[in-house]
């Protein structure tokens, strides 16, 4: 069965505000409509490319297709008013053959080749698939009256986005019933298909941030932020092949990652653990409903006076392929790891024997006393400093010895402040009002309000819903700045040098 991309491009862009359809502006280099005909063009599970035009942008759109020399263009058709009659065309040009549609809005520039991957595996046993994000905002219905009439459990509501994948047959019927109805109204093809063809369960696939619709000229400017430096292409000849060979197996690593979360998450809800989302994981839920795009790790904080607990019932309950080992003294970070995968980081000792699979760190968080910010930030950082330059791997000289007295002395300094001063607080200070990460872990100096963190809540991750600070604002604000801003192009990687997600 071919699966053809079929990219709507009929919009007129009365929103937008622009003399020319947004499908056709300039967008890093190239018009918007092209970027997802890059991306169509070179994955591999797409066999043919169709595009359906306004009218009046058909030559436009025959000039731009003929600039770019792609080679599955198959058809470029005219849509019509509404975008249900660009659905339209497509399904009757197709009419009578054995083929699978992957609709996709042209203003969707930045679909990622991981998105239509997903898609295509749905569609093996499902009639029709729909890319989804879950929802950050609460949402709520009113009345005719405009007051709040109820608001739906936030967990299970989604956000559409495209490709939009159905079997030929199924969308020519609904849509047959469709335009029977004189009622019909049409946003998306998922909603014919729901509508009129009930019995027909459609399957989704999460989608993305970076994969959002330009809709006004403001959103010109975040979709370049977006943009990666290749954007969804495989390495050229010529490219680094490790960097290829972990360019195309993030997406697994993310998936294996969010299994193992998965399962631990259960076992901490089970025994009533308390447990959270944190640092970048925090920031992918919120910002990308998910995981940051380049990001290879995933990190959780554990109560501190739950850990005991929770050390307990990992051990205990955890499948075969997942273990528990104890944390290195010098720095107390649990991971989960994962047997039968493999993940190396920079620091990694090659010559001891832990377990080197790909893992979920837990940082244990607990109350700390109520020190002066300014205060906790310089002793914490001192003291990260000295502590990892000792860590390091040290050989017989007179540097090395150097090193020891000196970072020794400053790391034994830095932690009898911390605790003289603690001692001291604990005296004369309210205590419970801040939490923190161990002195070892908190090379940032971090100091969380407690009323911020508790009670926790679920916020979506993924198709998933994991456990949050109450405030996640607030928390990302203190540990990043303005989270909203992505960083720099050459500043987005991940921590990893070399990863296998699953081992033979």
């Amino acid at each position: 069965m071919k699966h053809v991309a079929v990219i709507l491009a009929g919009g007129s862009g009365n929103r937008f505000g622009a003399q020319r359809p947004k499908q056709l502006l300039p967008l890093g280099g190239k018009s918007v409509m092209a970027w997802s005909l890059d991306t169509f063009e070179r994955n591999a599970g797409i066999d043919e490319i169709c595009i359906v035009a306004h009218p009046d942008t058909l030559e436009a759109v025959r000039e731009i297709v003929a600039r770019g020399g792609w080679k599955k263009i198959s058809r470029i058709l005219p849509g019509g008013k509404e975008r249900s009659d660009s659905s339209l065309a497509a399904i009757r040009a197709y009419s009578g053959t054995d083929v699978c549609l992957l609709l996709h809005d042209a203003a969707r520039p930045l679909v990622s080749q991981r998105i239509i991957d997903d898609v295509l595996h749905a569609l093996q046993s499902a009639q029709a698939v729909t890319t989804v994000l879950p929802s950050a905002d609460t949402v709520a219905w009113v009345d005719d009256g405009g007051n709040v009439d109820n608001i739906p459990d936030r967990t299970r509501l989604r956000r559409i986005q495209t490709p939009q994948a159905f079997r030929l047959g199924t969308l020519e019927e609904a849509y047959s019933r469709a335009v029977a109805d004189p009622d019909f109204r049409a946003t998306d093809d998922c909603g014919v298909v729901l509508r009129y063809m009930p019995d027909v369960p459609v399957a989704t696939v999460p989608g993305e941030e970076s994969n959002m619709k330009l809709t006004y000229a403001s959103d010109l400017h975040l979709l370049e932020t977006f943009i990666p430096q290749e954007p969804q292409s495989q390495p050229a000849d010529g490219d680094d092949p490790l960097q290829a060979y972990l360019a195309r197996q993030l997406r697994p690593l993310q998936l294996r990652m969010l299994e193992m979360l998965t399962t631990i998450g259960e076992i901490l809800d089970r025994n009533g653990i308390r447990w959270w989302m944190q640092g970048g994981t925090l920031l992918g839920a919120v910002r990308h409903g998910g995981f940051i795009p380049w990001d290879d790790d995933m990190d959780i904080d554990v109560y501190k006076p739950d850990v005991p607990r929770m050390v307990e019932a990992l051990r205990r309950e955890l499948p075969p392929n997942l273990i528990l080992p104890d944390p290195p003294r010098s720095l107390p970070v649990w991971k989960v790891r994962c047997t039968d995968s493999f993940y190396a980081e920079p620091g990694d000792d090659f010559a001891a024997p832990y377990n080197k699979g790909v893992f979920i760190d837990i940082f244990p968080q607990g109350d700390v006393p109520t020190l002066p910010r300014a205060f906790v930030r310089r002793v914490a950082r001192q003291y990260s400093r000295a502590n990892s330059i000792l860590s390091r791997p040290h050989y017989y000289s007179f540097r090395s010895a150097a090193e020891w007295l000196w970072f020794g002395a400053r790391r034994a300094v830095c932690r009898g402040l911390w605790e003289a001063c603690g001692l001291l607080s604990r005296l004369f200070t309210k205590q419970g009002v801040y939490v923190a990460q161990d002195l070892r872990n908190n090379g940032l100096g971090l100091l969380h309000r407690k009323e911020k963190l508790f009670p926790l809540q679920r916020i979506p991750f993924e198709d998933r819903a994991f456990p949050a600070p109450a405030d996640p604002d607030y928390y990302l604000r203190e540990s990043f700045g303005d989270y909203t801003k992505l960083p720099p192009l050459g500043e987005r990687h991940g921590h990893a040098i070399f990863y296998a997600p699953r081992l033979a």
